[in-house]
Parts: structure tokens; sequence; C-alpha cells
């Protein structure tokens, strides 16, 4: 009897995040076109930093972008490291991605897939794709490609 009366709260715990987990967001599909396709190189491994060390200034810093800096969803690098290992994308497995633009509702965002799916696609194809869109935010994760 004690064990059980200890998993009520358990149980119930659960039901909260699996309800939460369902309201949160909307399963979507539908079809869209591939407006650029890009690669990008497992990034090179970098000596961690020593224990004492500390950032001096945590503040971003905002100035005017360089000529030879582009912005890529957001994020400002140089053009010549953009899809190599020194690109601020960069992890640690190769990416493959893939920017579509929806048909019905005019929005784009990224794809990450694998190397299959990359190299069967062109730009300009229409491809079916599965994603969820929060209720409330209305940000675009856990997107696919469809089969």
């Amino acid at each position: 009897m004690l064990l059980r009366s200890g998993l009520v709260p358990l149980r119930l715990a659960v039901a909260f995040f699996v309800a939460l987990s369902l309201a949160g967001c909307w399963k979507k599909r539908g079809e869209a076109i591939v407006v650029a396709k890009e690669h990008i190189d497992v990034a090179e491994i970098k000596p961690s930093p020593s224990p004492g060390a500390s950032p001096v200034n945590e503040q971003p810093e905002y100035r005017e972008m360089a000529p030879d800096e582009i912005d890529v969803d957001g994020i400002v690098m140089k053009k010549e490291v953009r899809g190599t290992s020194k690109d601020p994308r960069a992890g640690s497995e190769e990416k493959w991605l893939i920017k579509v633009e929806m048909v019905e509702v005019s929005r784009r965002f990224n794809i990450y897939t694998d190397r299959a799916h990359y190299d069967k696609v062109k730009v300009g194809d229409r491809i079916k794709v599965r994603y969820s869109e929060g209720k409330y935010t209305g940000t675009v994760w856990g997107s696919e490609i469809e089969d």
C-alpha cells in the first residue's frame, strides 16, 4: 500500500508533462520549395580555456559589419569561413542544411537532414516536409523531409 501511494505523485507528474508536450505545439506538414542547400564541416578542435581565465567583457559588442563579413541566419562570419570547420555553426558532426520555403504560408526555415536526402534534392525542387510549430511563439522545430 505504501508503494502504491508513493507512485501517485509520479503518475500525476508524468501525465502533466505528456499533456504539456501535446498542448505546446502543432504538428504540421505541407509542400515546400528548396531555396538553398549548404554543407557544414565538423568544427575544428580548440583547446579548452584555462580554469582561471574569464572573459573580460561579457556584454555583446555592437559594431558595423566589415565588407568581408556576411550575416547567415543571424550569425555574423567572414565570407571565407562559411561551411568550413571554422564556421560558428559547425559542431561535433557534419551538418547538411536545406533551407525551404513553404508554398502555402510563405514561411522559410532550415531542415537539418542526412546526406542521402541532401544529395537527392536540388534547389528549386518541391518536397513534402513535416515540422512542429510552437503555438505561442510560432517557432519551427523538429523539421524533416517526408519520403
